[in-house]
């Protein structure tokens, strides 16, 4: 089962290229960001990212630049419908 919080590291690492700066911004450890990347990757079957240790600089594989896609509709209709059911239970509770 694809995990939501996994997902959103993976767009925001996606769209800074960078571990360290998308911890920052997700306010977590480098190594969760680590952790959820290497987990989504796991899940997945496929590389997201290549690594390259020496420059320390990140790309997108093709599957990752793919699976962003994917990664920002499920986040989009998750915040959605969060909203809705937000929405939904402030209209029942002004009803009762």
């Amino acid at each position: 089962m694809l995990d939501l919080q996994q997902l959103e590291t993976f767009r925001v690492v996606a769209v800074t290229s960078n571990f360290t700066r998308a911890a920052a911004q997700l306010g977590y450890h480098q190594s969760t960001v680590t952790f959820h990347i290497k987990s989504l990757e796991r899940e997945l079957g496929v590389r997201l990212f290549e690594r390259h240790r020496f420059s320390r600089t990140i790309a997108m594989t093709d599957v990752g630049r793919r699976t962003f896609e994917y990664a920002e509709r499920l986040l989009a209709l998750a915040a959605e419908a969060k909203a809705k059911a937000a929405s939904f239970a402030r209209g029942r509770s002004q009803e009762g």
